[in-house]
Order: C-alpha cells, then sequence, then structure tokens
C-alpha cells in the first residue's frame, strides 16, 4: 500500500547489501558506456532475483552481517557452475546490446533511460509480485513510501494489484473523501492523462502534492459510473482511532450515535474504528479505550473497514491492547525462518468480548490484527473476505549505479506473515466467521447491516 503524500521519511528497515556484477572488456567509448547501462542495469537486477530465489547474497533484514540461508535453512553455495551460467547469461546479453547498437534498423529508439526501465519492469514483472518495485530517486525524495501522521496530498491510498491505479480507501475526513473519491474506484486519468500501465508509485508521484494545489482524477466507480473530480491537495493531520462510526448507521438519521436496528441508541455497545497504523495511533487508542471495561459495555465493535494498514510496529502494539496472552502474529523469511510476536500482559482491553468489521479493502495491518483477534479467541470477524496483503517489505537503496543523482531503491518482498493459526494472509486474506457483504444500495435502503450484525451478536441474539 502506498499513501499519497509528499512529506516525511521513510520508516523501513535496516538496508542489506546487493551482489555487484563485474566483467572483463576494452574500454568503451562514450555513447558506449551510456547505452550500456540499461544492459547492466538488467544483469545486476537479474542476479539480485538469483539470490532471492537461491538465498545468497543478501545480510540479514534485521540488520545482522550473516547472509540469509536458502529455504530449508542451508546457504546455497556460490560454485562454479553457477558462476559459468551467469557469465554465459551476461555475454549473451551483452552480444544482443552490441548487435542491437551495430545493426538495428532504428537506433533512433535505444534510449538508455528508455531501455534501463523496461529493464527493471521486465525483471520485475517476472517475479509477478505487486509489493516488489523500483522507486526512482524523484519518488524517494517526495516520500512515496511515508507512513506518517501528517503529510501533504489527498489523502487516499492506493495499489495496482488488479493491473489498474485503484483506490483502496480515502482517508476519514480527507480531501479525497469530501470530493467524492470511494474505497475501490479505479482512477482512469490523472490531469487528463490516461493511468494505463501506471505502477502505485507513479500514481502517487503524479497525483501528491503542494497543499492548495488542484489535482483532477477521472474514476470509475464500483457501479461502473464514471466520474472527473477536482481534489485539493490539503495538510492533513491523520487522526487514526475514533469512537464514533465511520459511515452513518441510519443514513440521514442517526448522526454520529451508534444506533441498532430499531434505530435507539446503543449505549451499551462500545465502539473504535481504527482507519490506519501510524506512529500515534498506539496513543489515540489508549485515550479511547481509557475505562472501557470498567463502564458496563456487553461487548465492543471494533471497525475496521477501509483500514489500508500501516506500521507493522503499531498494528503489534495496537494488538497487545487487546491481548493478554498469545501469538500476534508470525513472519517467515526468504531463509524459511520465522520470527513470531506475542502478546504481554497489561492491555487496556484484554477482557470484554469484541466483533471485528471489515470488508474487501482492509489490508495489511488491519488483517494483522483481525486474524490476531480471532485466532486468540478474542473476537468475532463479520464482513467480507479481506483485501490479502500479507507481505513483509523492506527498501533497499542502489548505490552502484554511479549516477551522482542517486540510483533509486528497490521496495522488495522478503517475507510473509502468517496469522496465530499459520494461515497465510497475503493473496488470500482473512476469511470472516460471518460472511454478511453490503453493497452500497443495501446501506441506503437498509443501514449499516454489519454493525447491527455485530450489535446482535454482542447482545447475544
Amino acid at each position: 500500500m502506498y499513501k499519497l503524500s509528499s512529506t516525511g521519511t521513510n520508516p523501513v528497515r535496516n538496508s542489506g547489501s546487493f551482489m555487484q556484477i563485474t566483467r572483463d572488456t576494452s574500454p568503451p567509448t562514450m555513447g558506449e558506456t551510456t547505452s550500456r547501462w540499461a544492459v547492466f542495469v538488467f544483469l545486476l537486477l537479474a542476479m539480485v532475483t538469483l539470490a532471492f530465489a537461491l538465498g545468497y547474497g543478501l545480510k540479514d533484514y534485521r540488520g545482522g552481517d550473516a547472509p540469509a540461508a536458502a529455504v530449508g535453512g542451508t546457504a546455497a553455495p556460490r560454485n562454479a557452475a553457477t558462476a559459468a551460467q551467469d557469465s554465459v547469461g551476461a555475454a549473451i546479453l551483452n552480444e544482443i546490446f552490441s548487435l542491437l547498437q551495430s545493426q538495428y534498423v532504428d537506433k533512433s529508439t535505444l534510449d538508455p533511460a528508455t531501455l534501463r526501465q523496461a529493464a527493471i519492469t521486465g525483471v520485475l514483472n517476472s517475479l509477478n509480485d505487486p509489493h516488489t518495485a523500483y522507486l526512482t530517486p524523484q519518488e524517494l525524495k517526495a516520500g512515496a513510501l511515508d507512513l506518517n501522521s501528517t503529510y501533504q496530498g489527498i489523502g487516499a491510498s492506493v495499489s495496482d494489484r488488479s493491473g489498474a491505479v485503484q483506490i483502496i480507501a480515502p482517508f476519514r475526513d480527507s480531501p479525497a473523501e469530501a470530493a467524492g473519491i470511494k474505497a475501490g474506484d479505479i482512477v482512469l486519468e490523472v490531469d487528463g492523462d490516461r493511468t494505463d500501465g501506471w505502477s502505485s508509485q507513479e500514481a502517487v508521484q503524479r497525483i501528491r502534492g503542494v497543499k492548495g494545489t488542484i489535482v483532477t482524477l477521472k474514476v470509475k466507480h464500483l457501479d461502473g459510473k464514471q466520474e472527473t473530480l477536482k481534489v485539493t491537495r490539503g495538510e492533513i493531520q491523520i487522526e487514526s482511532v475514533f469512537s464514533e462510526p465511520n459511515l452513518e448507521v441510519i443514513p440521514g438519521e442517526s448522526g454520529k450515535d451508534l444506533v441498532d436496528r430499531d434505530g435507539k441508541v446503543a449505549s451499551d455497545i462500545a465502539y473504535i474504528n481504527i482507519s490506519q497504523f501510524h506512529e500515534n495511533t498506539l496513543n489515540e487508542l489508549r485515550v479511547k479505550l481509557k475505562d472501557v471495561e470498567s463502564k458496563g459495555y456487553k461487548g465492543l465493535v471494533l471497525d475496521l473497514r477501509g483500514n489500508p494498514g500501516g506500521l507493522l510496529s503499531a498494528t503489534v502494539d495496537v494488538s497487545d491492547e487487546f491481548l493478554a496472552t498469545g501469538v500476534i502474529l508470525s513472519e517467515v523469511d526468504a531463509a524459511g525462518k520465522t520470527k513470531s510476536w506475542s502478546a504481554k500482559p497489561g492491555g487496556l482491553a484484554t477482557k470484554i468480548p469484541i466483533i471485528v468489521l471489515q470488508d474487501r479493502s482492509s489490508a495489511s495491518g488491519a488483517e494483522v490484527l483481525a486474524g490476531a483477534l480471532r485466532d486468540n479467541g478474542r473476537a468475532k470477524i463479520v464482513g467480507t473476505r479481506s483485501f490479502g496483503k500479507g507481505t513483509v517489505n523492506q527498501l533497499q537503496p542502489l548505490k552502484s549505479c554511479g549516477d551522482p543523482k542517486g540510483c533509486g531503491a528497490l521496495y522488495l518482498s522478503i517475507g510473509r506473515w502468517l496469522s496465530p493459526s499459520g494461515d497465510q494472509i497475503e493473496g488470500v486474506g482473512v476469511k470472516p466467521d460471518i460472511e454478511l457483504p453490503m453493497t452500497a444500495d443495501d446501506y441506503i435502503d437498509k443501514g449499516d447491516l454489519q454493525v447491527f450484525m455485530a450489535i446482535d451478536l454482542l447482545r447475544g441474539k
């Protein structure tokens, strides 16, 4: 997930190191040096991809110096046969490029920058992993991976997982929400430019911007209707925890109150909505949870619908407030090693019955929290299957290109999150205990059916 933002620092893990490619050849001309850069990048990335597969050449992402082991726990040897294959592959690619340079009929198309990007795109597309991507120096400088509690932009998270630029969720009270951007919208155009083939990073770079400026988005809603919307970017203070329903439970009638099917205020039920996980989420949650278990509530509705995730550390800390014991999540890395996070005593809401609400826009940290509470017997889940983003990602700065402006970075998948019961989240999502889809028409005609169900379950109906 990427936040449409433009300021801040990237909360990423310690960097590892990449293997470097060397070759023995006569000194090239300046033109050859520039043009062959694309081939070098391709070779580098191909070797990195091979390193991922074999489990060598990368430092442990937690900052240690030992190389990661191959799947199964044994480091793959860098033997003569492997080295010979690498040499053959490099020679073939070098010869192909030499032939293009000398004989290709339209040499004007051999633009180094274009070929470099094509090489990068080709290698990363071969992984079939929407969460691994190359970030340019410009994207890094602009803060493409910011997960801070303040930023300048429109206030929405996007994904290119479906093959198009899609809004995962507009943030609560954001310019995006105010302009009519909805979860699930496909962004067709940005300021008149088609988004066909854009990555999430490209979309972020084009949509974010300085407070007060306007971006024009043409979107297709889930009902198929297309709409052109003008969104004024803002300086957004992102509050992430709320004690009032995000949706009006009965449209046009209930306001900010939590009400049941009969339209009566559900004063016997507590409500918490977590919209995302950032560095202030835990403190916000503690304020909202203070004394919640001493007020005699029959239960708590924990609303994670539209939550795109955020910081892993915040997710673990939030989960810990609802769990006295038990595993919160496990992570399996590229070496097949498993690390787990467990709850500690002292949480503020470890006894109150909980119903979690989720939908297909609940992703990443939201899925971790829902799975942790369900698998530890602390909650039941109502709604639809979640998004299915359970990949651990790491930002690896690239340093060997020789460009003084910077080489960019590789944002790559280095592990998978598993629920406490061992279920994979990536590509699967978290299945609800009670499947209860709710369309826009259902909501308008009948109210928030998922909230009603949660209240009924907590009341023992």
